[in-house]
């Protein structure tokens, strides 16, 4: 059995520690070749991903080297076939194996395609490939474009000059290769999710603060409306006195527990047709105020107080016309669910009704809105 030296050992164990280190998917290739290459150096070194059911062949190389041409990739997904690793599988599937293991020089350059218009052109002589395991092309009894997914590494050198000793060595690497690959793609997933949530955020209207009124964090439309509702404050980072003067005012009057988390009602702004909705948060526990913000065009709003109903009654109308449930709308105007019910009842007496749809109706038809439903 071949043994290694501590030298070798000791690069083998550098090598797994870097290759666990967190990096994006898309750099993953190249750090594989940069790794083995420094292990088990070859001309050409690749990191490839075949996937045979859309014929497909993604490789990627050392930096700075220029890669293979159309003309040479179309060769290779041709006569993949050819490959003496490629027709022994599945056996080839469990370790590394060279092309000299299954054939000869005088029948390797007799290969017409894969050979002659192919690896003859990067002077490989003798190739090594690894693929990983715990793939779904280690199940397959029989490799076919329809059932597999390739994935591995391949070392190209112009002499038959493979050792025992490399074969070792990529052998001991191959489930860490594969481990750091699965690591590679959670990180992208990760890194996916965390930007589809950064922009979720940002989408929101949220102002974080601390104790003294100073803005942590902010999104961005909620600068916008701070600028568009509030006067200029003397610093940026610190919210408009007129709001921060009510935020101290709810503050001041919270009782509750200090470990618990509170909400008031909104403070509601007008201006120019629309109205901003600000709730204020609080966590004692960590003395961090959160402000919702949200706006809303009041045009339906206004239009709705000519049909002669109370205040009340036409928010409760408003929101049933937004598509807002009695729970929604009860959250909405800090009442209770029993309260929305009956200003539901008195909607329906005065608009002569009986049921949601038909108050909708009955509203856009007496505003003269019966086609022109605004958008909200």
């Amino acid at each position: 059995m071949e043994l290694l030296t501590a030298q070798d050992t000791q690069s083998l164990l550098q090598a797994i520690q870097e290759l666990y280190s967190p990096r994006s998917f898309e750099s993953f290739g190249v750090a594989v070749v940069t790794i083995v290459d420094r292990l088990v150096p070859s001309e050409v070194p690749i990191f490839h991903l075949n996937n045979l059911r859309l014929h497909q062949i993604s490789s990627t190389f050392l930096p700075g080297y220029p890669g293979f041409t159309p003309e040479m990739d179309e060769v290779s997904r041709c006569y993949w076939g050819e490959h003496p690793i490629i027709r022994n599988m599945p056996r080839t599937l469990d370790g590394a194996y060279k092309t000299s293991d299954f054939t000869t020089s005088a029948e390797f350059h007799r290969l017409e395609g894969l050979y002659q218009q192919f690896l003859r052109l990067i002077g490989c002589e003798d190739q090594m490939t690894l693929f990983l395991p715990g793939h779904k092309s280690e199940s397959c009894s029989e490799v076919s474009p329809g059932n597999c997914l390739l994935i591995g590494v391949s070392l190209n050198r112009s002499q038959r000059s493979f050792t025992e000793r490399d074969r070792l060595i990529l052998n001991l690497l191959r489930p860490h290769l594969f481990q750091a690959y699965c690591n590679a793609q959670h990180y992208q997933q990760l890194q996916q999710d965390l930007n589809e949530l950064q922009q979720s955020f940002n989408q929101l209207s949220v102002v974080i603060l601390n104790a003294e009124g100073q803005i942590q964090r902010a999104t961005p439309q909620a600068k916008a409306w701070l600028e568009t509702y509030f006067s200029k404050p003397t610093c940026s980072f610190q919210l408009p006195d007129h709001l921060w003067a009510w935020v101290k005012h709810q503050v001041n009057g919270f009782t509750g527990e200090p470990d618990s988390v509170k909400a008031w009602l909104p403070l509601r702004i007008h201006q120019d047709g629309k109205q901003l909705i600000i709730r204020l948060v609080v966590d004692q526990t960590t003395e961090q105020y959160l402000l919702l913000m949200e706006e809303q065009t009041l045009f339906l709003l206004k239009s709705l107080e000519w049909l002669g109903l109370s205040q009340r009654e036409t928010e409760v109308l408003f929101w049933i016309m937004r598509g807002k449930d009695n729970k929604a709308i009860a959250a909405q105007l800090s009442i209770g669910k029993s309260t929305v019910r009956k200003h539901l009842e008195s909607i329906y007496l005065k608009l002569g009704v009986q049921s949601r749809t038909e108050a909708i109706a009955q509203a856009l038809e007496r505003l003269g809105l019966v086609n022109t439903l605004p958008v909200i």
